[in-house]
């Protein structure tokens, strides 16, 4: 019985510290990545130029190559997975983890997991991506232009 409960107790503290580490082996994306991201999504999706000079401006038109665009950036920067959404917790070390500790309860929190609602059923994955990027970069565009500045 003491082997039971010796296995379980170290079972449940592998499961928690595994989860709790999860987010723990992020690493903060840099000016450099973004530009890198940028190339490989743009050649993927055969972005046109003119979209191209729009996103340097955060400017991102409602339409489908821009959605899979926004779709392909986020998951290069490991902020969202077609079948889970988005992982608010790396959104937030991405934006606040360069410029000091992360709190997980605070209101930069509240407004990323706004943002990362559940999938909508009728939408494909890039319009999930988009509809949740579009709601992050107007909550948080000062952030996130800082953040890989």
């Amino acid at each position: 019985m003491k082997t039971v409960i010796v296995i379980l107790a170290f079972a449940i503290v592998t499961v928690s510290s595994h989860h709790h580490h999860e987010h723990d082996d992020y690493v903060v994306k840099t000016r450099d990545d973004l530009i890198k991201f940028r190339d490989e999504c743009s050649n993927k999706l055969n972005v046109p130029a003119e979209l191209l000079e729009k996103y340097k401006k955060w400017q991102y038109p409602e339409d489908d190559v821009t959605k899979c665009y926004m779709q392909c950036m986020f998951e290069k920067f490991e902020f969202f997975d077609e079948k889970q959404g988005f992982d608010v917790h790396k959104i937030h070390l991405q934006l606040v983890g360069a410029h000091g500790p992360v709190d997980h309860s605070d209101e930069t929190h509240e407004k990323i997991a706004k943002c990362a609602a559940k999938k909508p059923e009728d939408t494909n994955a890039c319009a999930w991506a988009y509809r949740g990027g579009v709601c992050f970069i107007n909550s948080n565009l000062q952030l996130v232009k800082s953040s890989v500045n």
